[in-house]
């Protein structure tokens, strides 16, 4: 009866401090399993490498070049001759007559009198080195009009002085105060040194300027020479006329 008594005795400890100390149990192996998982994934033992030895290799050499043959001469193939299969016959040679010349003058040809050198014998005397024998000599150069010259060189063509009579003078005016005149005049000479045209290019005033013309037709020039032959030519001329 007393053992069933002790069973049956009601618990002095309140239910609260039962909740309490199993609260306590849980929360402390909970952080125990919770370092333990910890440290197990922190601690982890380091597996050794395994030992690699590298060796590098370099690439064989190319092998030396083949020594050159001896003497360092190259071999020639010579052709092969063909042997004839019949023999050549011998031909004597024949002596040529030699021609006899005719004798010849052992004079020297001194030439034409007035020949070039380097011409061809039969040429023209006076002919064109380089001309063809019997060809018809070239034409005369076209004649393109009289030359053009100036007043100096035609004044010193004149065989006559133009400033006495009766290459001058033109009677002047009564009336006509100025004592000079002066005309410009263009005067056209042939060849053979005669005048051939007088044109007034500027008068010197009416009743003079109509008697010009006939007074200096008269005068006379020596002929041009160009290119050593005499060719026509035109000059202009300042013409005065003074009161004495």
């Amino acid at each position: 009866m007393a053992f069933e008594a002790l069973l049956t005795r009601p618990d002095t400890q309140p239910k609260r401090w039962r909740q309490v100390m199993l609260s306590v149990s849980l929360v402390v192996h909970g952080a125990a399993l919770a370092v333990g998982l910890v440290y197990s994934l922190w601690e982890v033992e380091e597996m050794p490498l395994p030992a690699i030895q590298v060796t590098l290799a370099d690439a064989p050499p190319p092998p030396p070049p083949p020594p050159p043959p001896a003497g360092g001469k190259k071999t020639t193939t010579k052709p092969k001759t063909k042997i004839p299969t019949k023999p050549t016959e011998i031909v004597q040679p024949k002596e040529t007559p030699k021609e006899e010349k005719p004798a010849e003058k052992e004079e020297e040809d001194h030439g034409v009198a007035g020949g070039v050198v380097g011409g061809v014998e039969g040429g023209v005397v006076g002919g064109v080195v380089g001309g063809v024998v019997g060809a018809a000599p070239p034409p005369p150069p076209k004649d393109t009009g009289p030359a053009q010259v100036g007043a100096g060189v035609g004044r010193q063509q004149l065989t006559i002085n133009p400033g006495s009579p009766p290459y001058c003078c033109p009677k002047i005016p009564r009336g006509l105060s100025d004592a000079s005149f002066t005309a410009q005049l263009r005067v056209c000479v042939s060849a053979t040194g005669a005048v051939t045209e007088v044109r007034v290019v500027k008068g010197a005033g009416p009743g003079i300027d109509n008697q010009i013309p006939a007074f200096v037709q008269r005068w006379r020039y020596r002929p041009l020479m160009v290119n050593g032959q005499p060719k026509a030519f035109c000059y202009p001329v300042r013409y005065e006329i003074s009161q004495h």
